[in-house]
């Protein structure tokens, strides 16, 4: 198992459902062994059209780990409120470390 990195990038749909997320999702990441390293509010590209209003990278000692947080049953109310209210356009993205 290595350490693992979530590349999380979405349009907001609502923005007081999306804040309503915010406020609960970091709660349960840490629970699982994630923390939240970056967030960009404003992201642009270097390079290649970009059409998202929220990018996040998350750092996790494995993918398994990410992987047990995305089906817990902490997440699961807020998994609801993320596809159905708060975001569109969701993708999260595992980017395994180099050694």
């Amino acid at each position: 198992m290595s350490k693992t990195y979530l590349y999380i990038q979405f349009k907001i749909r609502e923005m007081d459902a999306f804040q309503q997320y915010a406020q609960q999702v970091s709660a349960t990441v840490s629970k699982y062994g994630g923390k939240t390293v970056a967030v960009n509010k404003a992201p642009s590209s270097l390079h290649g059209k970009l059409d998202i209003d929220v990018s996040v990278i998350q750092e996790w000692p494995s993918i398994e780990a990410a992987q047990t947080w995305l089906k817990s049953p902490e997440y699961a109310p807020l998994k609801v409120l993320r596809d159905e209210r708060a975001m569109d356009r969701l993708i999260i993205t595992p980017v395994p470390v180099v050694d």
